[in-house]
């Protein structure tokens, strides 16, 4: 089993150079207990599958208009009259930048499914490592009349296993018995 996609995500939160991010992703999967070799186990094992992925996705969660400078007007008390009118211009509290681009994240997955004895015994094994680059991070500026600025800055980095066992010893019509056991190790930097 194969599949792919490719997406293509256009955002007007980014400058003309950086407004188009391309993400592709892919998966395999082999159900090994539908080969010839296995039909030996078919007493027992029901099902056993190996898969891989990897896959990118974008994230353009930035308020709008970081990459370009706009004007507000306002009135105070505490400016002055221009023509009889008391009234200013100003830009907001964030510094622009308009190298601002997309956030990607890519995910790599490994994992085996199997059920065994007619179903009352099912499980998976996982292997996951994700990793996001880009970070867009409102970053505090000084010294130059704005507070923030959104940027570009750093990774992040998660990787981890995950087993699952699922045990059914008792499924009849009306009622039934099931254990779930569920282990996960995760390191992030």
């Amino acid at each position: 089993m194969a599949s792919a996609t490719f997406r293509a995500d256009g955002s007007s939160k980014f400058s003309e150079g950086n407004r188009w991010g391309y993400f592709p992703s892919a998966a395999l999967a082999w159900r090994i207990s539908s080969e010839s070799f296995m039909e030996s186990t078919h007493s027992w094992l029901d099902d056993l599958k190996i898969r891989a992925s990897y896959g990118t996705a974008g994230n353009n969660n930035i308020p709008s208009d970081q990459t370009r400078t706009i004007w507000s007007g306002g009135t105070s008390p505490n400016t002055g009259w221009i023509n009889n009118v008391n009234s200013f211009w100003t830009t907001g509290s964030s510094m622009t930048n308009p190298d601002l681009k997309w956030e990607t994240t890519y995910t790599r997955n490994f994992g085996l499914d199997f059920t065994l004895l007619n179903g009352k015994l099912s499980g998976t094994v996982e292997y996951y490592w994700n990793t996001t680059k880009d970070l867009l991070l409102e970053f505090p500026v000084s010294g130059v009349g704005y507070s923030t600025q959104y940027r570009n800055i750093g990774e992040t980095e998660n990787r981890g296993w995950e087993v699952t066992l699922n045990w059914n010893p008792i499924n009849k019509k009306n009622y039934g018995l099931s254990w779930v056991l569920m282990l996960v190790s995760i390191k992030i930097k």
